[in-house]
């Protein structure tokens, strides 16, 4: 089942959110430290509370599977060289590995793009580390595309 979370969701949201973080560890231990638990608290609240996030979880058999973490952007708020539009921001996605394979990410996004429809979206964006080359191959499947690239220079 796919919906909205709240905030009895947060410890099932977390564990996921754990096994993310520690992939982005994996990919850039330059950047993302080890956390605890407090500190997931502290990111996903704001999603489960916010007015302009939200968190759209994937629930079966009273466990949840997967989730995405989305920000309502709005280019209103900016200095005014772009012109007037809301898009929609995943700021996370993940399906817990376990569960891969089974159509969730895709159910998860599915969803996120009709929420966006309902909000007026003109799109739906998202980042992703260029070394997880299978989550670009799964949003790419699933009609996404390279916007723009970001690059990096790192200091020695």
């Amino acid at each position: 089942m796919i919906r909205t979370a709240d905030m009895n969701d947060l410890a099932g949201i977390n564990v996921l959110h754990e096994q993310l973080h520690i992939q982005h560890i994996a990919y850039r231990p330059d950047i993302f430290a080890p956390v605890e638990q407090p500190v997931f608290d502290t990111l996903m609240i704001p999603y489960i509370q916010g007015s302009d996030k939200c968190i759209i979880i994937s629930e079966n058999s009273g466990v949840i599977d997967g989730y995405a973490a989305i920000s309502i952007c709005d280019t209103k708020k900016g200095a005014g060289e772009i012109l007037p539009f809301t898009f929609i921001e995943v700021n996370e996605l993940c399906v817990a590995g376990n569960a891969r394979g089974k159509g969730i990410g895709t159910a998860l996004l599915d969803a996120v793009k009709a929420f966006a429809k309902e909000q007026g979206a003109r799109f739906v964006e998202l980042g992703v580390n260029a070394q997880n080359t299978g989550a670009q191959e799964f949003y790419k499947a699933n009609g996404m595309f390279v916007k723009n690239l970001k690059m990096q220079y790192k200091i020695q």
